[in-house]
């Protein structure tokens, strides 16, 4: 069975590797990756990172473009090349102009689709945009959802996803962190000082809300006086001349460059804290034990919130400070968020997802059992 695998992002790339390789590991599937090159250097940097050379390479979209135009012309190539491979199931990941193009051009083929970390909700679609239409596009179109918990098979059984369809996974973004744990080391920590990670790209804090979180990492650092806030950039143009505007040459301020995936991890392994609006992070911060701020006002990853191990709390100014501030200067609070385990799954998502591939067809649904246990 010729599977295509559609990445073109980092995240992508993250959580498709383990999936490519535990596909490749079993008798009877071909995974072909092809690469949209969505996110160019991060893209190419996660690429490296987990040694993977792409089968087919797409030439990029054009960055001049709108996101729309962007997207029509991922789907265009998708469409030319999906055709001329005929694969029997195309592979897509999350909320990506990637994902819902590519779920589109296979849809357009007639060619079975699989949802990788599918029924992932706000149900507001302003919050994540523009990732929430994407994800719920997919919903409509896939045909195998493999959902990371119950909460996201619940959602799917809610917007009316047979529940043959269903299969729940874990989130295989547990899988990259699991396998890359030997090579991750934590990174040296600054005259001793304790290490607040930040992180701010999605779209719908490009705007006065960037200005409010940058505010409060200043007043943030002239309360505690023990830490450095580490902010980790985005490639970006735009938003990284705000930043740096904002919080260039401030004392115990220190921007970084985009960091390839082992690096962030290790930012984030020797972390007392980390502020962040990506949805990777709430995924990964529980799983090295390191409490996170959601900078955002409503998340599709509620169990994290649920388990206590992150804590929405926006992007106003005053909001930030005061939690952030709690949790550095309370240690048994700080404590009560720091668990190690993860809502999200135990590492081994991807080796379900080829297992339930490898027994698939297109007349032969499986999972309905699983699926009514499981909720």
């Amino acid at each position: 069975m010729k599977i295509a695998i559609l990445a073109g992002t980092r995240p992508e790339v993250v959580k498709m590797a383990p999936v490519r390789a535990a596909l490749a590991a079993t008798p009877g599937l071909e995974p072909v990756w092809i690469s949209t090159e969505q996110q160019g250097a991060l893209n190419a940097q996660a690429l490296e990172t987990f040694g993977i050379t792409p089968d087919i390479r797409l030439d990029p979209p054009s960055p001049e473009r709108t996101l729309g135009g962007r997207f029509a012309q991922i789907m265009d190539r998708l469409d030319d090349v999906l055709g001329r491979l005929a694969p029997q199931l195309v592979l897509v990941q999350g909320d990506t102009s990637t994902t819902a193009a590519g779920a589109m051009a296979g849809f357009a083929r007639r060619i079975p689709i699989g949802h990788v970390e599918a029924g992932l909700r706000t149900f507001d679609l302003d919050q994540p945009f523009p990732e929430e239409g994407w994800r719920c596009v997919v919903g409509q179109l896939a045909d195998l959802h493999f959902a990371p918990t119950e909460a996201a098979v619940r959602n799917l059984l809610r917007g009316g996803v047979s529940q043959h369809r269903i299969h729940m996974t874990g989130n295989t973004g547990i899988d990259a962190v699991r396998l890359s744990g030997a090579r991750v080391s934590p990174v040296p920590l600054t005259d001793g000082r304790r290490l607040v990670l930040v992180t701010v790209h999605r779209r719908e804090n490009w705007g006065p809300e960037l200005e409010q979180v940058l505010a409060a990492l200043i007043l943030l650092r002239d309360r505690v006086s023990d830490i450095e806030i580490v902010f980790a950039a985005h490639a970006n143009p735009a938003l990284r001349g705000r930043v740096d505007a904002a919080l260039k040459d401030k004392d115990r301020i220190r921007i970084v460059e985009p960091l390839d995936y082992l690096g962030f991890l290790s930012h984030l392994k020797s972390a007392t804290l980390v502020l962040s609006d990506s949805g990777g992070v709430q995924e990964e911060g529980p799983v090295l034990g390191v409490p996170v701020l959601v900078l955002r006002e409503t998340t599709e990853r509620a169990e994290a919130v649920e388990a206590g191990v992150a804590r929405l709390i926006g992007t106003r100014t005053e909001d930030v400070v005061e939690a952030a501030t709690q949790l550095l200067t309370d240690e048994p609070e700080r404590m009560q968020m720091v668990r190690a385990v993860s809502p999200f799954g135990d590492g081994f998502a991807a080796g379900r997802i080829a297992d339930v591939i490898s027994g698939w067809s297109p007349a032969k649904p499986l999972g309905g059992e699983q699926i009514r246990a499981a909720v």
